[in-house]
């Protein structure tokens, strides 16, 4: 079985950047474990040269295509590009690896069967925004995109049951849960938590809420807190240390930024606690990761995340703004071992679901039964 799987791959396998791209980073080792499937990735990188074949013998093609203007060409450039790869390719089966630009290009410009998986909710993600202008810009390039996808896909791959129950009677086809696959070295960790110590990993952005991360934090003596990801909100970035000075918290802060993956797994390995308050998340990666490694989370009660955190067993919830609230499950969670140590246990039982064979197994039967 040839298949294509189409979307946002980054340049070097070892520095994705955010989730989507680890996604796919992982789903295709775990693919690349399976016997039978000859792959090949297709992501448009204006500028960027064709790498060697991996050892697993998967090329990986750049294409040119354009970042601006698509919603004003439907991505005319984007598809006339990866029809003529794709014919070039012959693949039995095309795998878009989002429900956005990507999607939206195989759907309209592939002649075989098309999977698409879904990762974010371009709607709500949109209502993060702070300007204007930018939830202007979301909604021209990805709310009718987005909408043109989960309409036309007649399979959607879903990493938790979110998605199925945010579009609802807007999904025609068939709906696939299979999960966000995790690197296999996550599993290989030892844990080391060191006392206090908290981690939050993601972009420093107001939908991440870290500015109520950092309230908490003034609230839990002892705790420090230890910020992994970029900064592409700077005003953002600057008022989240700006508050830690206020509160006099900005010595147990530390502005780590975008990590590698070596980095990162030490920083997994090291923590007490991962804590996710964001506004609003689908299946955010660092959940798994960190169930993965043995980490119990604590996170929000919004989107997809009460599908992957079971409360009072792999980790807690709590309301989005609810900063009291945050800083107890913190609190408990550092200042009693056992119920930590209990925790942890659990959610790297239930990341088992989430190695990368296991996920590319349930992946390889939907296109099975999609070529069927």
């Amino acid at each position: 079985m040839r298949v294509a799987l189409v979307g946002p791959y980054p340049a070097s396998a070892d520095r994705p950047a955010g989730g989507v791209e680890s996604s796919f980073v992982n789903l295709l080792s775990g693919l690349a474990s399976l016997d039978g499937l000859e792959l090949a990735v297709v992501t448009f990188a204006p500028g960027e040269a064709d790498p060697p074949p991996s050892d697993a013998g998967i090329r990986v093609r750049r294409l040119p295509a354009p970042r601006r203007l698509n919603n004003v060409t439907l991505y005319r450039t984007a598809r006339r590009l990866l029809r003529s790869t794709l014919a070039e390719l012959r693949p039995d089966l095309v795998h878009a690896q989002d429900a956005l630009g990507y999607g939206y290009v195989c759907l309209r410009a592939a002649r075989v069967p098309v999977v698409v998986s879904v990762h974010g909710i371009v709607r709500e993600t949109r209502k993060q925004l702070r300007r204007p202008r930018d939830r202007l810009q979301a909604a021209l390039a990805g709310v009718a995109v987005e909408r043109f996808c989960v309409r036309h896909a007649r399979y959607l791959l879903q990493p938790t049951p979110y998605p199925q129950a945010y579009f609802g009677s807007e999904i025609r086809g068939r709906v696939v849960e299979v999960g966000n696959p995790v690197a296999e070295r996550l599993f290989a960790v030892e844990p080391a938590p060191e006392p206090g110590r908290v981690l939050f990993a993601g972009a420093v952005v107001p939908g991440k809420r870290v500015l109520d991360l950092v309230e908490a934090l003034a609230r839990v003596p002892g705790a420090s807190l230890r910020v992994a990801g970029g900064a592409p909100d700077p005003a953002y970035a600057a008022a989240v240390a700006a508050r830690a000075r206020a509160l006099g918290v900005d010595d147990r802060l530390e502005l780590l930024g975008r990590l590698d993956a070596g980095r990162m797994l030490e920083e997994y390995r090291r923590a007490a606690v991962l804590a996710l308050p964001s506004a609003q998340e689908t299946s955010p990666m660092v959940v798994a990761e960190a169930m993965a490694v043995g980490v119990p989370v604590v996170a929000t009660r919004v989107g997809g995340l009460p599908h992957l955190v079971e409360e009072g067993r792999t980790g807690f919830l709590v309301e989005a703004g609810d900063v009291a609230a945050l800083a107890d499950r913190i609190g408990v969670l550092l200042a009693d071992a056992g119920t930590r140590t209990e925790l942890a246990s659990a959610a790297r039982a239930r990341a088992e679901r989430f190695r990368p064979a296991a996920v590319a197994a349930r992946v390889h039967a939907v296109y099975e039964e999609a070529l069927r």
